[in-house]
Protein backbone atom coordinates (compact mmCIF):
# COMPACT_ATOMS: atom_id res chain seq x y z
CA UNK A 1 0.00 0.00 0.00
CA UNK A 2 3.00 2.52 0.92
CA UNK A 3 4.32 1.65 -2.08
CA UNK A 4 1.42 2.52 -4.51
CA UNK A 5 1.19 5.79 -2.41
CA UNK A 6 4.64 6.59 -3.19
CA UNK A 7 4.29 5.54 -6.52
CA UNK A 8 1.45 7.94 -7.35
CA UNK A 9 2.84 11.25 -5.69
CA UNK A 10 5.94 10.77 -7.88
CA UNK A 11 3.46 10.18 -11.11
CA UNK A 12 2.01 13.40 -9.87
CA UNK A 13 4.84 15.50 -9.43
CA UNK A 14 6.13 14.08 -12.47
CA UNK A 15 3.44 15.45 -14.57
CA UNK A 16 2.32 18.18 -12.88
CA UNK A 17 3.42 21.43 -15.65
CA UNK A 18 4.15 24.31 -13.65
CA UNK A 19 2.49 28.06 -14.31
CA UNK A 20 4.79 30.42 -14.95
CA UNK A 21 3.47 34.26 -14.11
CA UNK A 22 5.14 37.24 -15.18
CA UNK A 23 3.94 40.73 -13.40
CA UNK A 24 4.27 43.99 -15.12
CA UNK A 25 3.28 47.55 -14.45
CA UNK A 26 3.17 48.98 -10.99
CA UNK A 27 4.35 46.18 -9.31
CA UNK A 28 5.88 47.75 -6.38
CA UNK A 29 4.35 50.66 -6.01
CA UNK A 30 2.46 51.67 -2.55
CA UNK A 31 -1.36 52.46 -2.21
CA UNK A 32 -2.71 54.87 0.16
CA UNK A 33 -6.04 53.22 1.42
CA UNK A 34 -7.09 55.49 4.14
CA UNK A 35 -9.08 57.84 2.26
CA UNK A 36 -11.72 58.87 -0.43
CA UNK A 37 -14.69 56.59 -2.13
CA UNK A 38 -13.67 53.27 -4.10
CA UNK A 39 -15.52 52.01 -6.89
CA UNK A 40 -15.17 48.72 -8.62
CA UNK A 41 -16.60 48.69 -12.29
CA UNK A 42 -18.06 45.56 -13.49
CA UNK A 43 -15.15 43.21 -14.55
CA UNK A 44 -14.36 42.51 -17.69
CA UNK A 45 -13.84 38.92 -18.00
CA UNK A 46 -15.09 35.79 -19.56
CA UNK A 47 -18.49 34.38 -18.32
CA UNK A 48 -16.95 31.36 -16.54
CA UNK A 49 -14.68 32.69 -13.98
CA UNK A 50 -16.67 36.42 -13.98
CA UNK A 51 -18.07 35.97 -10.86
CA UNK A 52 -14.74 34.24 -9.23
CA UNK A 53 -12.72 37.34 -10.02
CA UNK A 54 -15.68 39.58 -8.82
CA UNK A 55 -16.14 37.74 -5.76
CA UNK A 56 -12.29 37.99 -4.96
CA UNK A 57 -12.00 41.22 -6.04
CA UNK A 58 -15.09 42.75 -3.46
CA UNK A 59 -13.94 40.68 -0.75
CA UNK A 60 -10.13 41.58 -0.59
CA UNK A 61 -10.50 45.22 -1.35
CA UNK A 62 -13.12 45.54 0.97
CA UNK A 63 -10.69 44.34 3.62
CA UNK A 64 -8.70 46.97 2.51
CA UNK A 65 -11.50 50.10 2.28
CA UNK A 66 -14.21 48.83 4.55
CA UNK A 67 -17.89 50.90 3.82
CA UNK A 68 -15.68 53.03 1.66
CA UNK A 69 -15.50 50.35 -0.87
CA UNK A 70 -18.32 50.22 -3.12
CA UNK A 71 -19.11 48.12 -6.78
CA UNK A 72 -20.80 49.87 -9.97
CA UNK A 73 -23.27 46.25 -9.75
CA UNK A 74 -25.08 46.76 -6.40
CA UNK A 75 -24.76 49.67 -5.85
CA UNK A 76 -27.95 52.52 -6.64
CA UNK A 77 -27.45 55.79 -7.63
CA UNK A 78 -24.87 56.03 -9.67
CA UNK A 79 -24.58 57.19 -13.34
CA UNK A 80 -21.93 55.77 -15.41
CA UNK A 81 -20.90 56.41 -19.39
CA UNK A 82 -22.73 53.51 -21.14
CA UNK A 83 -19.72 52.38 -22.79
CA UNK A 84 -16.05 52.48 -20.69
CA UNK A 85 -13.12 51.36 -22.95
CA UNK A 86 -9.43 50.52 -21.55
CA UNK A 87 -8.03 53.67 -22.22
CA UNK A 88 -10.45 56.31 -20.34
CA UNK A 89 -9.74 59.92 -21.39
CA UNK A 90 -9.64 62.99 -18.60
CA UNK A 91 -13.54 63.72 -20.25
CA UNK A 92 -14.46 60.19 -19.34
CA UNK A 93 -12.89 60.31 -15.54
CA UNK A 94 -14.53 63.46 -15.27
CA UNK A 95 -17.80 61.39 -15.83
CA UNK A 96 -17.48 58.95 -13.54
CA UNK A 97 -16.60 61.57 -11.26
CA UNK A 98 -19.45 63.44 -11.46
CA UNK A 99 -22.02 60.41 -12.06
CA UNK A 100 -20.72 58.60 -8.96
CA UNK A 101 -19.26 60.84 -6.91
CA UNK A 102 -16.33 58.27 -6.22
CA UNK A 103 -12.91 59.48 -5.37
CA UNK A 104 -11.07 56.05 -6.88
CA UNK A 105 -12.51 53.92 -9.90
CA UNK A 106 -11.26 50.02 -9.75
CA UNK A 107 -11.05 48.65 -13.62
CA UNK A 108 -10.31 44.67 -13.86
CA UNK A 109 -9.75 42.98 -17.05
CA UNK A 110 -9.06 39.62 -17.96
CA UNK A 111 -8.65 37.64 -21.25
CA UNK A 112 -7.97 34.48 -22.17
CA UNK A 113 -5.18 34.20 -24.72
CA UNK A 114 -4.95 30.52 -25.25
CA UNK A 115 -6.61 27.38 -23.44
CA UNK A 116 -5.07 24.14 -25.93
CA UNK A 117 -4.64 21.98 -22.89
CA UNK A 118 -7.16 20.18 -20.72
CA UNK A 119 -7.01 19.95 -16.82
CA UNK A 120 -5.57 16.40 -17.10
CA UNK A 121 -4.95 15.79 -20.96
CA UNK A 122 -2.31 15.03 -23.03
CA UNK A 123 -0.40 17.32 -24.83
CA UNK A 124 -0.78 17.50 -29.04
CA UNK A 125 1.60 15.29 -30.56
CA UNK A 126 1.97 17.62 -33.66
CA UNK A 127 2.88 20.48 -32.07
CA UNK A 128 2.99 22.20 -28.45
CA UNK A 129 0.32 23.50 -26.45
CA UNK A 130 -0.22 26.26 -23.85
CA UNK A 131 -2.26 27.53 -21.58
CA UNK A 132 -2.45 31.23 -21.50
CA UNK A 133 -4.23 33.86 -19.40
CA UNK A 134 -3.98 37.88 -17.98
CA UNK A 135 -5.36 40.12 -15.63
CA UNK A 136 -5.06 43.58 -15.62
CA UNK A 137 -5.98 45.47 -12.14
CA UNK A 138 -5.98 49.44 -12.95
CA UNK A 139 -6.72 52.29 -10.67
CA UNK A 140 -7.98 55.97 -11.67
CA UNK A 141 -7.53 58.63 -9.29
CA UNK A 142 -10.53 60.39 -10.26
CA UNK A 143 -9.98 63.96 -8.58
CA UNK A 144 -6.50 64.12 -10.15
CA UNK A 145 -8.13 62.55 -13.69
CA UNK A 146 -5.62 60.09 -14.30
CA UNK A 147 -4.06 56.53 -13.98
CA UNK A 148 -2.77 56.15 -10.09
CA UNK A 149 -2.66 51.97 -10.59
CA UNK A 150 -1.66 49.42 -13.01
CA UNK A 151 -0.33 46.29 -12.78
CA UNK A 152 -0.72 43.05 -14.99
CA UNK A 153 -0.22 39.24 -14.42
CA UNK A 154 0.07 37.29 -17.44
CA UNK A 155 -0.02 33.11 -16.54
CA UNK A 156 1.33 30.22 -18.73
CA UNK A 157 1.68 26.68 -18.65
CA UNK A 158 3.58 24.85 -21.51
CA UNK A 159 2.94 21.25 -22.98
CA UNK A 160 6.06 20.65 -25.41
CA UNK A 161 5.42 18.75 -28.88
CA UNK A 162 5.28 15.10 -28.73
CA UNK A 163 4.73 14.91 -25.03
CA UNK A 164 3.36 11.59 -24.38
CA UNK A 165 2.47 11.54 -21.12
CA UNK A 166 -0.75 13.01 -18.83
CA UNK A 167 -0.07 16.41 -18.58
CA UNK A 168 -1.70 17.86 -15.28
CA UNK A 169 -2.73 21.87 -15.95
CA UNK A 170 -4.30 24.83 -15.09
CA UNK A 171 -7.30 25.93 -16.87
CA UNK A 172 -6.51 29.47 -18.82
CA UNK A 173 -9.36 30.26 -16.33
CA UNK A 174 -7.58 29.28 -13.30
CA UNK A 175 -4.51 30.90 -13.99
CA UNK A 176 -6.53 34.22 -14.56
CA UNK A 177 -7.94 33.84 -11.14
CA UNK A 178 -4.60 32.86 -9.25
CA UNK A 179 -3.15 35.88 -11.15
CA UNK A 180 -5.60 38.49 -9.88
CA UNK A 181 -5.23 36.89 -6.59
CA UNK A 182 -0.93 37.29 -7.20
CA UNK A 183 -2.28 41.31 -8.11
CA UNK A 184 -4.25 41.54 -4.91
CA UNK A 185 -1.58 39.78 -2.44
CA UNK A 186 0.73 42.28 -3.97
CA UNK A 187 -1.60 45.32 -3.48
CA UNK A 188 -2.07 44.27 -0.24
CA UNK A 189 1.37 43.48 1.41
CA UNK A 190 2.56 47.37 -0.72
CA UNK A 191 -0.16 49.02 0.75
CA UNK A 192 0.77 52.68 2.81
CA UNK A 193 0.63 51.60 6.24
CA UNK A 194 0.97 54.91 8.26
Amino acid sequence: MKKILALLIVITFTSCHSTKYTHSGNVNSRLDFKKGKWLLYTIDAPKSIKESLTNIATEKFTELLGNRFSDSFTTRGILLPSNINNDLSKADLKDIKNGTGSDFFIKINATVISDEVGVLGQGNIMSSSENRGEVTVTIYDLNLLEEMYSQSVVGNVFVPENYDNLALTKSAGSIIIKGLERIMKNIHKNQIKN
